[in-house]
């Protein structure tokens, strides 16, 4: 059990195809302790950090996590920031309702994470020694803000974002490596699926979990809390991420019947939260090219198109 400031990684790491648990969340639990006088003033908080193990499902190919959070460690030996992205750390960051992914069977694809292109180098020669295969020719057509590869004997296949994701939106990672372990913040987590045009089911189901468990900033502060002063400031500046946002998050409670065991106060949590952040996003003072973007609306395509990025690559 790990105490605060501590990164949390399984330990000792388990041979891949190995028939035990699978580390599958990352709790991070806040304890307050209050004076002794009995008034419930906080006088000192602390954060103990533990991991959940679920049993291995063949089918949903569990043993990524564990891939994912060895390559994490041990690329942090190394001084190299690698932080997971993607279904992967969805799971990691959503403790308190892991079971909802379970019920859902959702399956695990690839290994995502984001880092900085200025540890390129390191990061290709890290990866390489450990039996993934660079795919040279993404590399060279992205200058090095994509790298993929693919595992020989495991087959498995693992993409890095260097400093930003840019798929339909950008969504930068310079300088917010370190907001969070062994994934990217929550915050960037949500920006992540609300960013994708032709957004699909599990993308919603991704979200709907993420908001279920996590508080937004003006409600709770802290380092797990959907930091909405940071979503403002993007949205705010650049109209066309405004509008996929605003016009997915809409749709999110949409996807709670995907969930029948979610409970009726829980979907009111949702429903506030989603609530709330739309009502901040709206408020908020925009700027001068904001507004005369928003004026030519979608008439003329406010996005980058996947397609087109996949041509790059």
């Amino acid at each position: 059990m790990g105490r605060a400031g501590e990164r949390c990684f399984p330990a000792p790491p388990l041979p891949w195809g190995a028939k035990a648990p699978r580390v599958v969340a990352i709790h991070h639990e806040a304890r307050n302790t209050c004076d002794p006088v009995g008034e419930g003033n906080v006088i000192r908080q602390s954060e103990e950090t533990y991991v959940t193990e679920m049993p291995a499902d063949p089918g949903l190919n569990l043993e990524f996590v564990d891939e994912a959070l060895n390559l994490v460690r041990d690329a942090e030996a190394k001084g190299i920031r690698l932080r997971i992205l993607g279904s992967i750390a969805y799971r990691l960051q959503c403790p308190n309702n892991l079971h909802l992914f379970q019920d859902t069977k959702r399956v695990l694809t690839d290994v995502d994470f984001g880092a900085e292109k200025k540890q390129n180098r390191a990061i290709r020669e890290f990866l390489t020694a450990r039996g993934y295969v660079p795919d040279e020719g993404i590399y060279m057509a992205s200058e090095g803000a994509r790298h993929a590869y693919l595992h020989r004997q495991t087959g498995l296949n693992v993409d890095v974002f260097a400093d930003e994701l840019y798929f339909c939106h950008r969504i930068p990672f310079k300088d917010r490596l370190d907001l969070d372990s062994p994934t990217i913040c929550t915050t960037d987590l949500l920006l992540e699926k609300m960013q994708i045009v032709e957004i699909n089911l599990k993308d919603f189901k991704d979200t709907v979990v993420l908001m279920l468990e996590h508080p937004l900033s003006s409600q709770r502060s802290g380092p797990k809390s959907i930091d909405v002063d940071y979503i403002i400031d993007m949205m705010r500046q650049d109209w066309g991420f405004y509008y996929t946002f605003t016009t997915n998050l809409k749709r999110v409670p949409e996807h709670l019947s995907e969930f029948p065991s979610i409970r009726e106060e829980q979907r009111g949590v949702l429903h506030d939260r989603i609530a709330k952040l739309l009502e901040a996003i709206e408020t908020a003072p925009k700027t001068l090219g904001w507004k005369m973007r928003s004026k030519i609306g979608t008439r003329s395509r406010w996005y980058q198109e996947v397609s087109e990025k996949s041509e790059q690559y």
